[in-house]
């Protein structure tokens, strides 16, 4: 937790909890669908938006919702490559896998960027996160090594970066092109 709260000032944690009481409360009116009720409701919302921001500080990267489109639309044309990918290698009879474990460097800042990564990675057909080095160095374990991984990954961190509205230097560290 105290990897979240560096560079979150006392601001940005009233902030999170007031959307998070928000956001709580327009959970309760739709499910209550009445205003009869809210004498159970506020006191519950604000004791869960104070366990939720407990439990998860404000992130110190916010994601970009503008640009989610975009990285929703490369989500599942990987998807569907991917899958496709690994389709047709299950369905040839010679079966052609070379599974390996790759290790491989990360550019994006720790927290949220890095854990977006890694779930993207695990989503995605014929690879999976495996394990996060405090080098920052990331374990991946993927079907076949003879395809560029590592490239695909570098990808995914380009991506995640612009979702996140990282500046210049770290998409340069990520793709130098």
């Amino acid at each position: 937790m105290a990897e979240h709260s560096q560079g979150v000032g006392r601001l940005s944690r009233i902030n999170a909890f007031l959307l998070r009481v928000g956001l709580l409360l327009a959970i309760w009116w739709i499910l209550t669908g009445s205003g009869s009720d809210w004498w159970f409701g506020v006191p519950l919302a604000l004791a869960a938006a104070a366990l939720s921001l407990w439990l998860t500080p404000p992130a110190r990267y916010r994601m970009r919702v503008l640009r989610f489109p975009g990285f929703a639309a490369f989500f599942l044309w990987q998807s569907l490559l991917a899958g496709w990918d690994v389709a047709r290698r299950t369905l040839d009879p010679k079966l052609p896998l070379q599974p390996e474990i790759l290790h491989l460097p990360l550019a994006l800042p720790a927290g949220a960027p890095t854990w977006w990564l890694m779930l993207t990675i695990s989503l995605l057909p014929g690879t999976l996160s495996v394990r996060l080095h405090q080098q920052r160095v990331l374990e991946v374990h993927c079907l076949d090594s003879r395809l560029d991984v590592a490239g695909s990954v570098r990808e995914t961190e380009c991506q995640i970066a612009r979702l996140y509205g990282l500046g210049l230097d770290t998409l340069e560290r990520l793709d130098p092109r």
